[in-house]
């Protein structure tokens, strides 16, 4: 065995004891090389966006400047979510990208509409995936307004090679940064709460906000139909893996969005079957809490133990411990803002007292507690993992 595959097997061994609430030799730490690290290079997020390759090299770039350094077990990711030739040979109206729509440094833009119509729930309650195929993408993307025609099925060719060229660059960069370094991914996989389904990607928050109080039982209805669809689709994006956590951002479920009796309704019943159904399948949930969940916390802990990691952003860590400490691993607690406008100082007192809070007694892995957005500072990121390695040891 190698010494870097040593150093995997340590790093495993400490991030799967935290997910089982146990107590490791030292709290893990996470860091993602996200699209703050452009700004540190000759580079535009324009040309990171586009260029695949260049934006793993510099996702390698700071994973070797790091790890000459500083010691973090946990990697969550590179720098872009989405490769826009995906979309733009398909002609999608979802995404506008740096130096197109956008400014050549301005992060992507989702452009929110109701591509799901009121009138279509019944249809896409009786057949979600024939109604995303016959109406969703003819809605989202012009090279598909005609289904059937040779337009069409030339884009989706285009398409579809696009996105298995995306996956192969991906799967490439991931497996040199983790096999290079030693490091542990965060998780696995992909999925959704139904509710955030509908009202993300479908209705839009003005149409979901009006189905809940015109139509209620058809939204309802419709949460419950996604639910088998968003279970496979977690395993299907993990390819069946069940060592690490599926991640599931959760935009619409933090309070106030919703009232509690709204979201008791709407949003917690059909999150909280597809969660049972990863776990059914041995596959935990990364519960991606941004924003303020304080209010739902004995809700929550209504699922199995261990069956999700739950990040702390806006939540109060001292109640998530009382609540959760020994049945879910804690994740993050360091504010995104912080990251931007505090001080290397600030952040290791931040760190300090979130390991003290919420990894005395081990299950915590210490992170930023959200999605670190591109105007953080390099010298707090690297804060976070120093303030980890002094006083995250047991």
């Amino acid at each position: 065995m190698s010494d870097k595959q040593k150093l995997f097997q340590e790093r495993l061994a400490r991030y799967l004891t935290a997910l089982d609430c146990g107590k490791p030799d030292k709290v893990p730490i996470s860091f993602s090389v996200g699209e703050w690290a452009v700004k540190y290079t000759n580079s535009t997020l324009q040309e990171v966006y586009y260029d695949i390759e260049k934006g793993n090299s510099i996702t390698s770039q700071v994973l070797d400047e790091t790890l000459s350094a500083l010691d973090f077990d946990v990697f969550g990711g590179g720098i872009s979510l989405w490769w826009p030739p995906m979309f733009d040979v398909m002609g999608s109206k979802l995404y506008k990208f740096p130096g197109i729509s956008l400014e050549e440094n301005s992060t992507f833009q989702y452009v929110e509409e109701e591509y799901m119509k009121a009138d279509d729930y019944d249809e896409f309650t009786a057949n979600p995936t024939g109604w995303l195929l016959t109406k969703y993408l003819p809605r989202i993307s012009e090279e598909f307004s005609e289904p059937g025609s040779y337009r069409s099925c030339v884009a989706l060719i285009k398409s579809a090679a696009a996105f298995a060229m995306a996956n192969n660059s991906a799967a490439k960069g991931w497996e040199s940064w983790l096999g290079q370094h030693g490091l542990v991914p965060a998780g696995t996989g992909f999925s959704k709460a139904p509710f955030d389904t509908l009202g993300d990607a479908l209705r839009g928050m003005k149409g979901i906000l009006l189905d809940i109080r015109r139509r209620p039982e058809k939204v309802l209805a419709a949460c419950e139909a996604i639910i088998p669809h968003n279970i496979a689709y977690g395993m299907i994006t993990a390819q069946g893996d069940t060592t690490f956590p599926c991640f599931m951002p959760l935009h619409r479920g933090a309070y106030p969005f919703l009232s509690l009796e709204q979201w008791m309704k709407f949003y917690w019943p059909s999150l909280k079957a597809v969660i049972e159904g990863l776990w059914a399948q041995g596959k935990r949930t990364f519960f991606f809490a941004e924003g303020d969940w304080t209010p739902y916390i004995e809700r929550i802990a209504e699922l199995p133990d261990k069956s999700i990691l739950f990040i702390i952003d806006k939540t109060d860590p001292v109640k998530a411990k009382k609540v959760f400490g020994g049945r879910f691993c804690l994740y993050g607690g360091v504010p995104t803002t912080l990251l931007t406008y505090g001080k290397p100082k600030e952040v290791k007192e931040c760190a300090k007292r979130m390991i003290d809070e919420l990894g005395y007694d081990g299950g915590y892995v210490l992170a930023p507690g959200g999605v670190v957005m591109g105007d953080a500072k390099r010298e707090n990121m690297l804060a976070l993992i120093e303030a980890g390695r002094e006083y995250g040891v047991y």
